[in-house]
C-alpha cells in the first residue's frame, strides 16, 4: 500500500525530531526521562484474538520473550525486550472487529489519569476502561477519542522502582486522522500538548510537551480505511532485516521508504506497529 511523497517527507521529519529528542535525553538520562516523559509513549498493550500466534510472531520477529504476568492472571502476558518489560499481551475476542483480530494500544504518560479522563469524558470521549491500578507501574485508563482512535493514559508511580525497569525503546505515537485539526485540538485539551504545524497546508501537527515532540497527527491517506487510529513506533536494531523477517513470518509491510530506517508492519492478526532504526552508539 503506497503512501504519498508528502507523507514520506513527513516521516523523515518526524524521525529527525525523534532522534534529536533522544540525544537530549542522553545528557542525563534518568533526570531528563522523569522531567520530559509526560505526553510520551511509554508502554503498549497488544489485544489479540490469537495469543499464541501473537507470541510466536513477536518472539520470532522482534526477539521478544514472553511470560505470564502472574499465576492468577493467565490472560495477561508481558513481552520483554533484552530482559526489560516493553509491552503487555491480552486476549481479545476477535469478533469485536470484522477486519482486525488484534490491536496495539499505546500508553501515553501523564501526570494524573483521573483528571485527564475527566477532561476526556467532558470532551465526548468514550471511557473504555476507567482509571485502575496497573500493578507495579501506576494507574491506567483506556479511552476512545471522539473520532474513535483508541489510546491509553498511564500515570507512572515514580515512587516505585519498578517503573525504572520499563524498556525505553518506544519512540513516538502517530495518529492517522480523517480530521487532524479536530484530533489535535482534543489531545491539546486533555493532555496539555502544544501544537505545531508540520506543513503549510496546516493539516498535520506535532504534539509537543516538555519542549519535546512526543507525538504527531497526520492526515489519513485515502488508500487506507477512513477511521482514526494510532500507530506506535518502537526502536529496533535493523529495520530492513526486521521487516524482511516480519514478511517471512506472515506480516504485511504497508510502509517502508527506501533507506529511511522506518516501516509500518501489519502483523498476521492485523495489528499495526511501527519500527524505527536505533541510533548507532
Amino acid at each position: 500500500m503506497n503512501i504519498s511523497k508528502f507523507l514520506m517527507l513527513t516521516w523523515v521529519a518526524l524521525l529527525l525530531n525523534s532522534y534529536s529528542a533522544l540525544a537530549a535525553l542522553n545528557a542525563d538520562p534518568e533526570q531528563q526521562r522523569v522531567h520530559n516523559q509526560h505526553g510520551k509513549l511509554v508502554w503498549a498493550d497488544l489485544y489479540s484474538g490469537d495469543v499464541e500466534a501473537s507470541i510466536s510472531f513477536y518472539s520470532n520477529t522482534f526477539g521478544w520473550t514472553t511470560k505470564a504476568f502472574a499465576e492468577n492472571s493467565p490472560r495477561y502476558h508481558i513481552f520483554y525486550d533484552e530482559g526489560r518489560p516493553i509491552a503487555g499481551l491480552l486476549e481479545r475476542e476477535s469478533k469485536r472487529s470484522q477486519t482486525d483480530q488484534a490491536l496495539w494500544v499505546g500508553s501515553i504518560d501523564t501526570d494524573s489519569v483521573a483528571d485527564r479522563v475527566d477532561l476526556a469524558s467532558k470532551d465526548d470521549a468514550t471511557i473504555i476502561m476507567p482509571p485502575h491500578d496497573f500493578k507495579f507501574y501506576g494507574k491506567r485508563a483506556v479511552i476512545a477519542d471522539p473520532q474513535g482512535a483508541i489510546i491509553a493514559l498511564l500515570e507512572l508511580d515514580l515512587s516505585n522502582d519498578k517503573y525504572q525497569g520499563i524498556s525505553t525503546q518506544w519512540d513516538w505515537a502517530q495518529l492517522f486522522s480523517v480530521d487532524t485539526q479536530t484530533a489535535a485540538a482534543f489531545y491539546q485539551d486533555i493532555l496539555g500538548y502544544g501544537i505545531e504545524s508540520i506543513n503549510v497546508q496546516n493539516n498535520s501537527f506535532y504534539l509537543v510537551q516538555g519542549d519535546m515532540v512526543q507525538a504527531s497527527v497526520i492526515k489519513m491517506p485515502e488508500s487506507f480505511e477512513q477511521r482514526d487510529r494510532w500507530v506506535n513506533f518502537v526502536r529496533v536494531n535493523d529495520v530492513k532485516t526486521l521487516a524482511a523477517n516480519a514478511t517471512k513470518n506472515g506480516a504485511t509491510i504497508i510502509y517502508q521508504p527506501e533507506n529511511q530506517g522506518i516501516a509500518i508492519i501489519r502483523d498476521p492478526n492485523g495489528a499495526l506497529i511501527g519500527v524505527v532504526q536505533k541510533e548507532a552508539k
